[in-house]
C-alpha cells in the first residue's frame, strides 16, 4: 500500500514539474520579447523626433488621428511601437512624427471682380441670351422682356439694342 502511495506521489510531482517547466518556457520568451520592443520604440521615437503629442480620446482611431496631423497611419504606428493599428486605447499618448508640419496661415482668397454693369442700353452680341445678358447686367429676364416688348424670349438678334432699365 505504501509503495502505491509513493508511486502516485512521484507521478503527481512529475506532472507538476512538467507544468512548471512549460509555463516558464511560455512566460520567459514573452517577457524577453517585450523589453526589446520597448527599447526599439524608444529608439524609433528618438530617430524620428516628435513634433506633437496626441492623447487618444473616445471615438478616435489611428486613421482619424493620421488625417488630423497629415501623417500616415504607418508612421504613427511605427514610431509608437504599435503592432496592431486597430488597437489603441483612450488616454494613450502618441508621438506624432516629424513628418507632421502644423498648417500655416491660410492665404487670403482672391477678391472676385465686381459684376459688369451695363449702361441703360445694351447691344446684343452673337451668342448672347436673355438670361446671360440679365446676369451680366444685374437685372432679370422678365424685366428685359417687359422693357423691350419681347414676345419670344428665345429669339433675339445680334445687333439688337435692348433697354436694361
Amino acid at each position: 500500500m505504501r509503495r502505491r502511495l509513493i508511486a502516485s506521489s512521484v507521478r503527481v510531482g512529475t506532472i507538476v514539474l512538467a507544468l512548471v517547466i512549460v509555463l516558464a518556457a511560455v512566460i520567459a520568451p514573452a517577457s524577453a520579447k517585450a523589453a526589446p520592443t520597448q527599447s526599439a520604440s524608444e529608439s524609433m521615437t528618438a530617430s524620428w523626433g516628435c513634433m506633437a503629442w496626441h492623447t487618444v480620446r473616445r471615438g478616435e482611431n489611428l486613421t482619424r488621428i493620421s488625417r488630423m496631423y497629415g501623417v500616415s497611419v504607418w508612421h504613427i504606428a511605427q514610431v509608437n511601437g504599435i503592432h496592431n493599428p486597430s488597437l489603441i486605447f483612450v488616454g494613450q499618448v502618441l508621438c506624432i512624427p516629424s513628418t507632421y508640419h502644423p498648417p500655416g496661415p491660410v492665404p487670403p482668397r482672391p477678391i472676385p471682380p465686381p459684376p459688369v454693369w451695363c449702361g441703360q442700353f445694351y447691344t446684343v452680341q452673337h451668342g448672347d441670351t436673355l438670361s446671360g445678358i440679365a446676369r451680366r447686367c444685374g437685372t432679370t429676364v422678365n424685366s428685359l422682356i417687359y422693357l423691350n416688348g419681347i414676345y419670344n424670349p428665345n429669339y433675339i438678334r445680334a445687333g439688337q439694342v435692348l433697354r436694361i432699365f
